[in-house]
Order: structure tokens, then sequence, then C-alpha cells
């Protein structure tokens, strides 16, 4: 009996195409079952090659030029070699989980269920102030419906109010262009490719370009309306309908893009099980990519609302909240994406020298972490906030405005910053990717 070759090392990587040729060659129904051994041996050998280095399928005309041949296994005279397999594939399970979310099949089951949680938090939105302080949420949160009067109307004038808003829009742009034109540099220094963060990089912009449309329309409804009369006009109505509909479609916005961060870490894992504890990087436990569509129909049923005016008040600053009480859902699916991972601690060295199985949580730095996480939850303070420095304090509504303006700069530009670095650590761990393959 023929020895058994060592599979381990001398094996070509594109014998995968004609392991069932040299098994038959061996395996005649009976002996020892040599040749099921070899295809047995042999395709866990490449298997295990291809996802080293992250590859997912092999051409046969790859087979051939690393010249594959049926002397690859022991053989018997006088049998017939059987006929080559066209190929052989083994993809990604991040890739089928990945690719699978964005079945259409998966997007119209979805669909009632996400339909029903956009309702649902519609009439949390509603609701939750009043929970927090009853009192003072009744006395502030009088339902309007882009009808005002001059008892229960208060609508603020001053520049502390209408400047901070044009300061607010301006610096939002310019995050937004840094977002948008965000190129990351290799150890070298020198500019790598960024075409793997485009998406990201668009959706970020996207968002924080809606912030500045918010705030810009909010300004100049502050600057120009001075009476109840003229907020009463088609002109008010439409300018402060840009204005709280921006934060209400920023919510889907929000959404998409953590469905984009989701995608991104899918594509590029350090590993290809997902299971926590293993290395820094991996989950704690699954959360799905929500498909665009769905976050598409969030931002368009919840913007819905607004124009209608179901979440219009006496006070028109209590739209803006309400508007922002209804980001809960994607602001908890964007934290909860980062927040799910183990990471390792910046600079240190996992004992892993190869670029390609580092994956993108290695390039994701935690200060920039902290920041992604708090830009995105401090927000939530100023939910009770208002109603509080409204009824309990004797602060004018000028300065009121001016310090939640402050306090939303804070915010945004965090979520700013983190989204950046998210952009370019996506395009440093694609260029490892290529420079690894290469």
């Amino acid at each position: 009996m023929a020895p058994k070759p060592d599979f381990r090392e001398d094996v070509p990587d594109g014998a995968i195409m004609c392991y069932s040729e040299a098994a038959a060659s061996s395996d005649d129904g009976g002996g020892d079952g040599g040749g099921k051994k070899f295809e047995e041996d042999l395709a866990s050998n490449l298997l295990l090659r291809q996802r080293s280095r992250g590859e997912t399928s092999v051409s046969s005309a790859s087979a051939k030029e690393l010249g594959c041949a049926s002397e690859l296994a022991p053989k018997k005279e006088g049998r017939a070699p059987a006929a080559k397999s066209a190929s052989v594939s083994t993809p990604s399970k991040h890739n089928e989980a990945s690719e699978g979310n964005h079945h259409p099949s998966n997007v119209l089951y979805s669909a009632p269920f996400f339909a029903l949680l956009a309702y649902g938090q519609k009439e949390f939105a509603l609701v939750f102030p009043f929970f927090l302080a009853p009192y003072a949420a009744t006395e502030t949160y009088v339902h309007a419906g882009y009808e005002y009067n001059d008892d229960e109307t208060h609508f603020d004038n001053s520049a502390w109010t209408w400047a901070t808003d044009y300061a607010l829009a301006v610096l939002m742009t310019i995050l937004a262009v840094r977002c948008l034109t965000a190129r990351a540099r290799n150890s070298s220094g020198l500019a790598v490719g960024r075409a793997a963060s485009r998406p990201l990089r668009i959706k970020s912009a996207v968002l924080l370009f809606a912030y500045a449309i918010s705030v810009l329309a909010g300004g100049y409804a502050h600057q120009t309306y001075h009476t109840p009369e003229a907020m009463n006009a088609p002109s008010f109505r439409l300018l402060w309908t840009l204005c709280v509909g921006s934060v209400c479609a920023a919510g889907g916005i929000m959404g998409s893009i953590g469905t984009e961060v989701c995608r991104s870490f899918h594509r590029r894992s350090s590993s290809d099980d997902g299971r926590a504890g293993r290395k820094p990087g991996e989950v704690m436990f699954d959360i799905p990519v929500v498909p665009d569509a769905l976050w598409l129909g969030w931002a368009i049923y919840i913007t819905a609302i607004c124009v209608r005016g179901d979440i219009s008040y006496h006070r028109p600053a209590c739209d803006i909240f309400i508007a922002g009480t209804t980001q809960f859902v994607p602001t908890a699916y964007c934290v909860m994406l980062l927040w799910v991972r183990t990471w390792k601690k910046d600079g240190e060295d996992d004992g892993d020298r190869n670029a390609s199985s580092r994956g993108l949580s290695s390039h994701v730095k935690q200060p920039y972490r902290i920041a992604y996480y708090l830009g995105f939850i401090d927000n939530s303070i100023l939910l009770p906030s208002y109603p509080l420095l409204v009824q309990y304090t004797n602060l004018s509504l000028g300065t009121v405005n001016a310090l939640l303006h402050a306090w939303l700069t804070l915010s945004w530009s965090m979520q700013a910053i983190g989204l950046r670095h998210l952009c370019l650590a996506v395009d440093r761990a694609a260029a490892e990717e290529e420079e690894a393959e290469g």
C-alpha cells in the first residue's frame, strides 16, 4: 500500500479543484478508504488556508495555474479518472449573514414588525416627557397643531436663540464636509483609498447636514416671526416643518449609519465564528444588519407625523424635543453595535502579526469610541431639562435656548468625531487587507 502524502505543507492551494479526481483514482470501493481520507484531509487543509487569507472561492483557472494534478493521491491502475469539479466555494459566515439581511424577502418579513416598532416609538415620544416631570410637562407641552394664540404661545426672538442656531449650522456644515472628505493614511504616512468607507462617509455627512438644515431653518424662524399671528402663516409652518422634520428624518439616517457600521464589521471581522471571548473585536452577541429600506420607511413615517402637526406645540421648541425622542431606537442601534464588541486596550499586542486577520476592530481607538457613545447618548439629558428650566427657573427663553444649543454643540460634535474616525478605520482596515493579499 502506497504511503499517504503529507497535506499540511506540500499541497498547492489550487488542488481543491481536483481532489475528487484524485480521490476517485485511489478508491475503488474497497481497501482502506485512502481516497476518502485524502479527500477529507485535502479539503480541510485548503479550507483553513482560504480562511486565513479571507478568500471565499477558487476558480478553475487558478487550479490549473497552481499545477493541480491527479498524482497528488495514490492511484490504482485500471481506474478511469472522475470528472473534475468545476469549483468549490466556501463563503464566509459573516458575508452570508450580511448578504442575507439584504434579501428582499427579509425586508418583506421584517417590515410589519418595523412598522409596529416605529408606531410604538412615536407613542412613546408623546408620553415620555410626562413620566419624567408630570407637572412641568403638563404646563409646557400644550398641543397646538400649528395653530398658535396669544395666551399660550411662547417663541423667543432674541439673538441668544437665533445667533447660536446660525453658529451651530456653520459648525455642522464644516464637520459634515470633514466627514465626507476624510482620507486615512497608513503607518508610512501615505494616503490610502477611500472606496471602502464611501457609504459610511456619505451617510455620516447627510446626518450632519440634516442637523445644519434644522438649526438654520430654526434660527431664521426665531429671527423673523415675532407674533402668533405671523406664526399662523403657511410660510412659518413650512419653515418650522423643515426645522423639526430634519430632526425626525435624522433618526432614519442614524439607523442607516448603524447598518453600514454593522456591515463594515461583518466584512472585516477578526474571526469567522463571531463568538465572544476569542479575540479582541469579536461580539458578545450578534446584532442584525437592518436593511436600509426599513430605515427609509422609518424616516418617512416619523417625518409625516411632523408634517401633519401631531407633534406641534404652543412652545415650538417642544416639537424638537419630541422629534429627538423618536431617535431612541436608532440611537440604541448605533451604540449597541460598538458596545457589544470586546476591545483590547490601545497599544496592546494580541500576538497576531497577520494584518489581514486583525480586522476593523484594531483600528477603532478607545477615545473615539467614547466620543461616539457620548455623542449619541448625551442628547437624552436635554429631554427633561427643557420643561424643568422653563417652569422652575427664572431664566429667559433665550438663555435656556442658548444653554441647550451649547449642549447640542458638544453632543453633535462628538458624533461627528466618532463617525469620522470610523470612516478612517474602515479605509485603513481595507488597505491592510489589500496589502496582505498583494
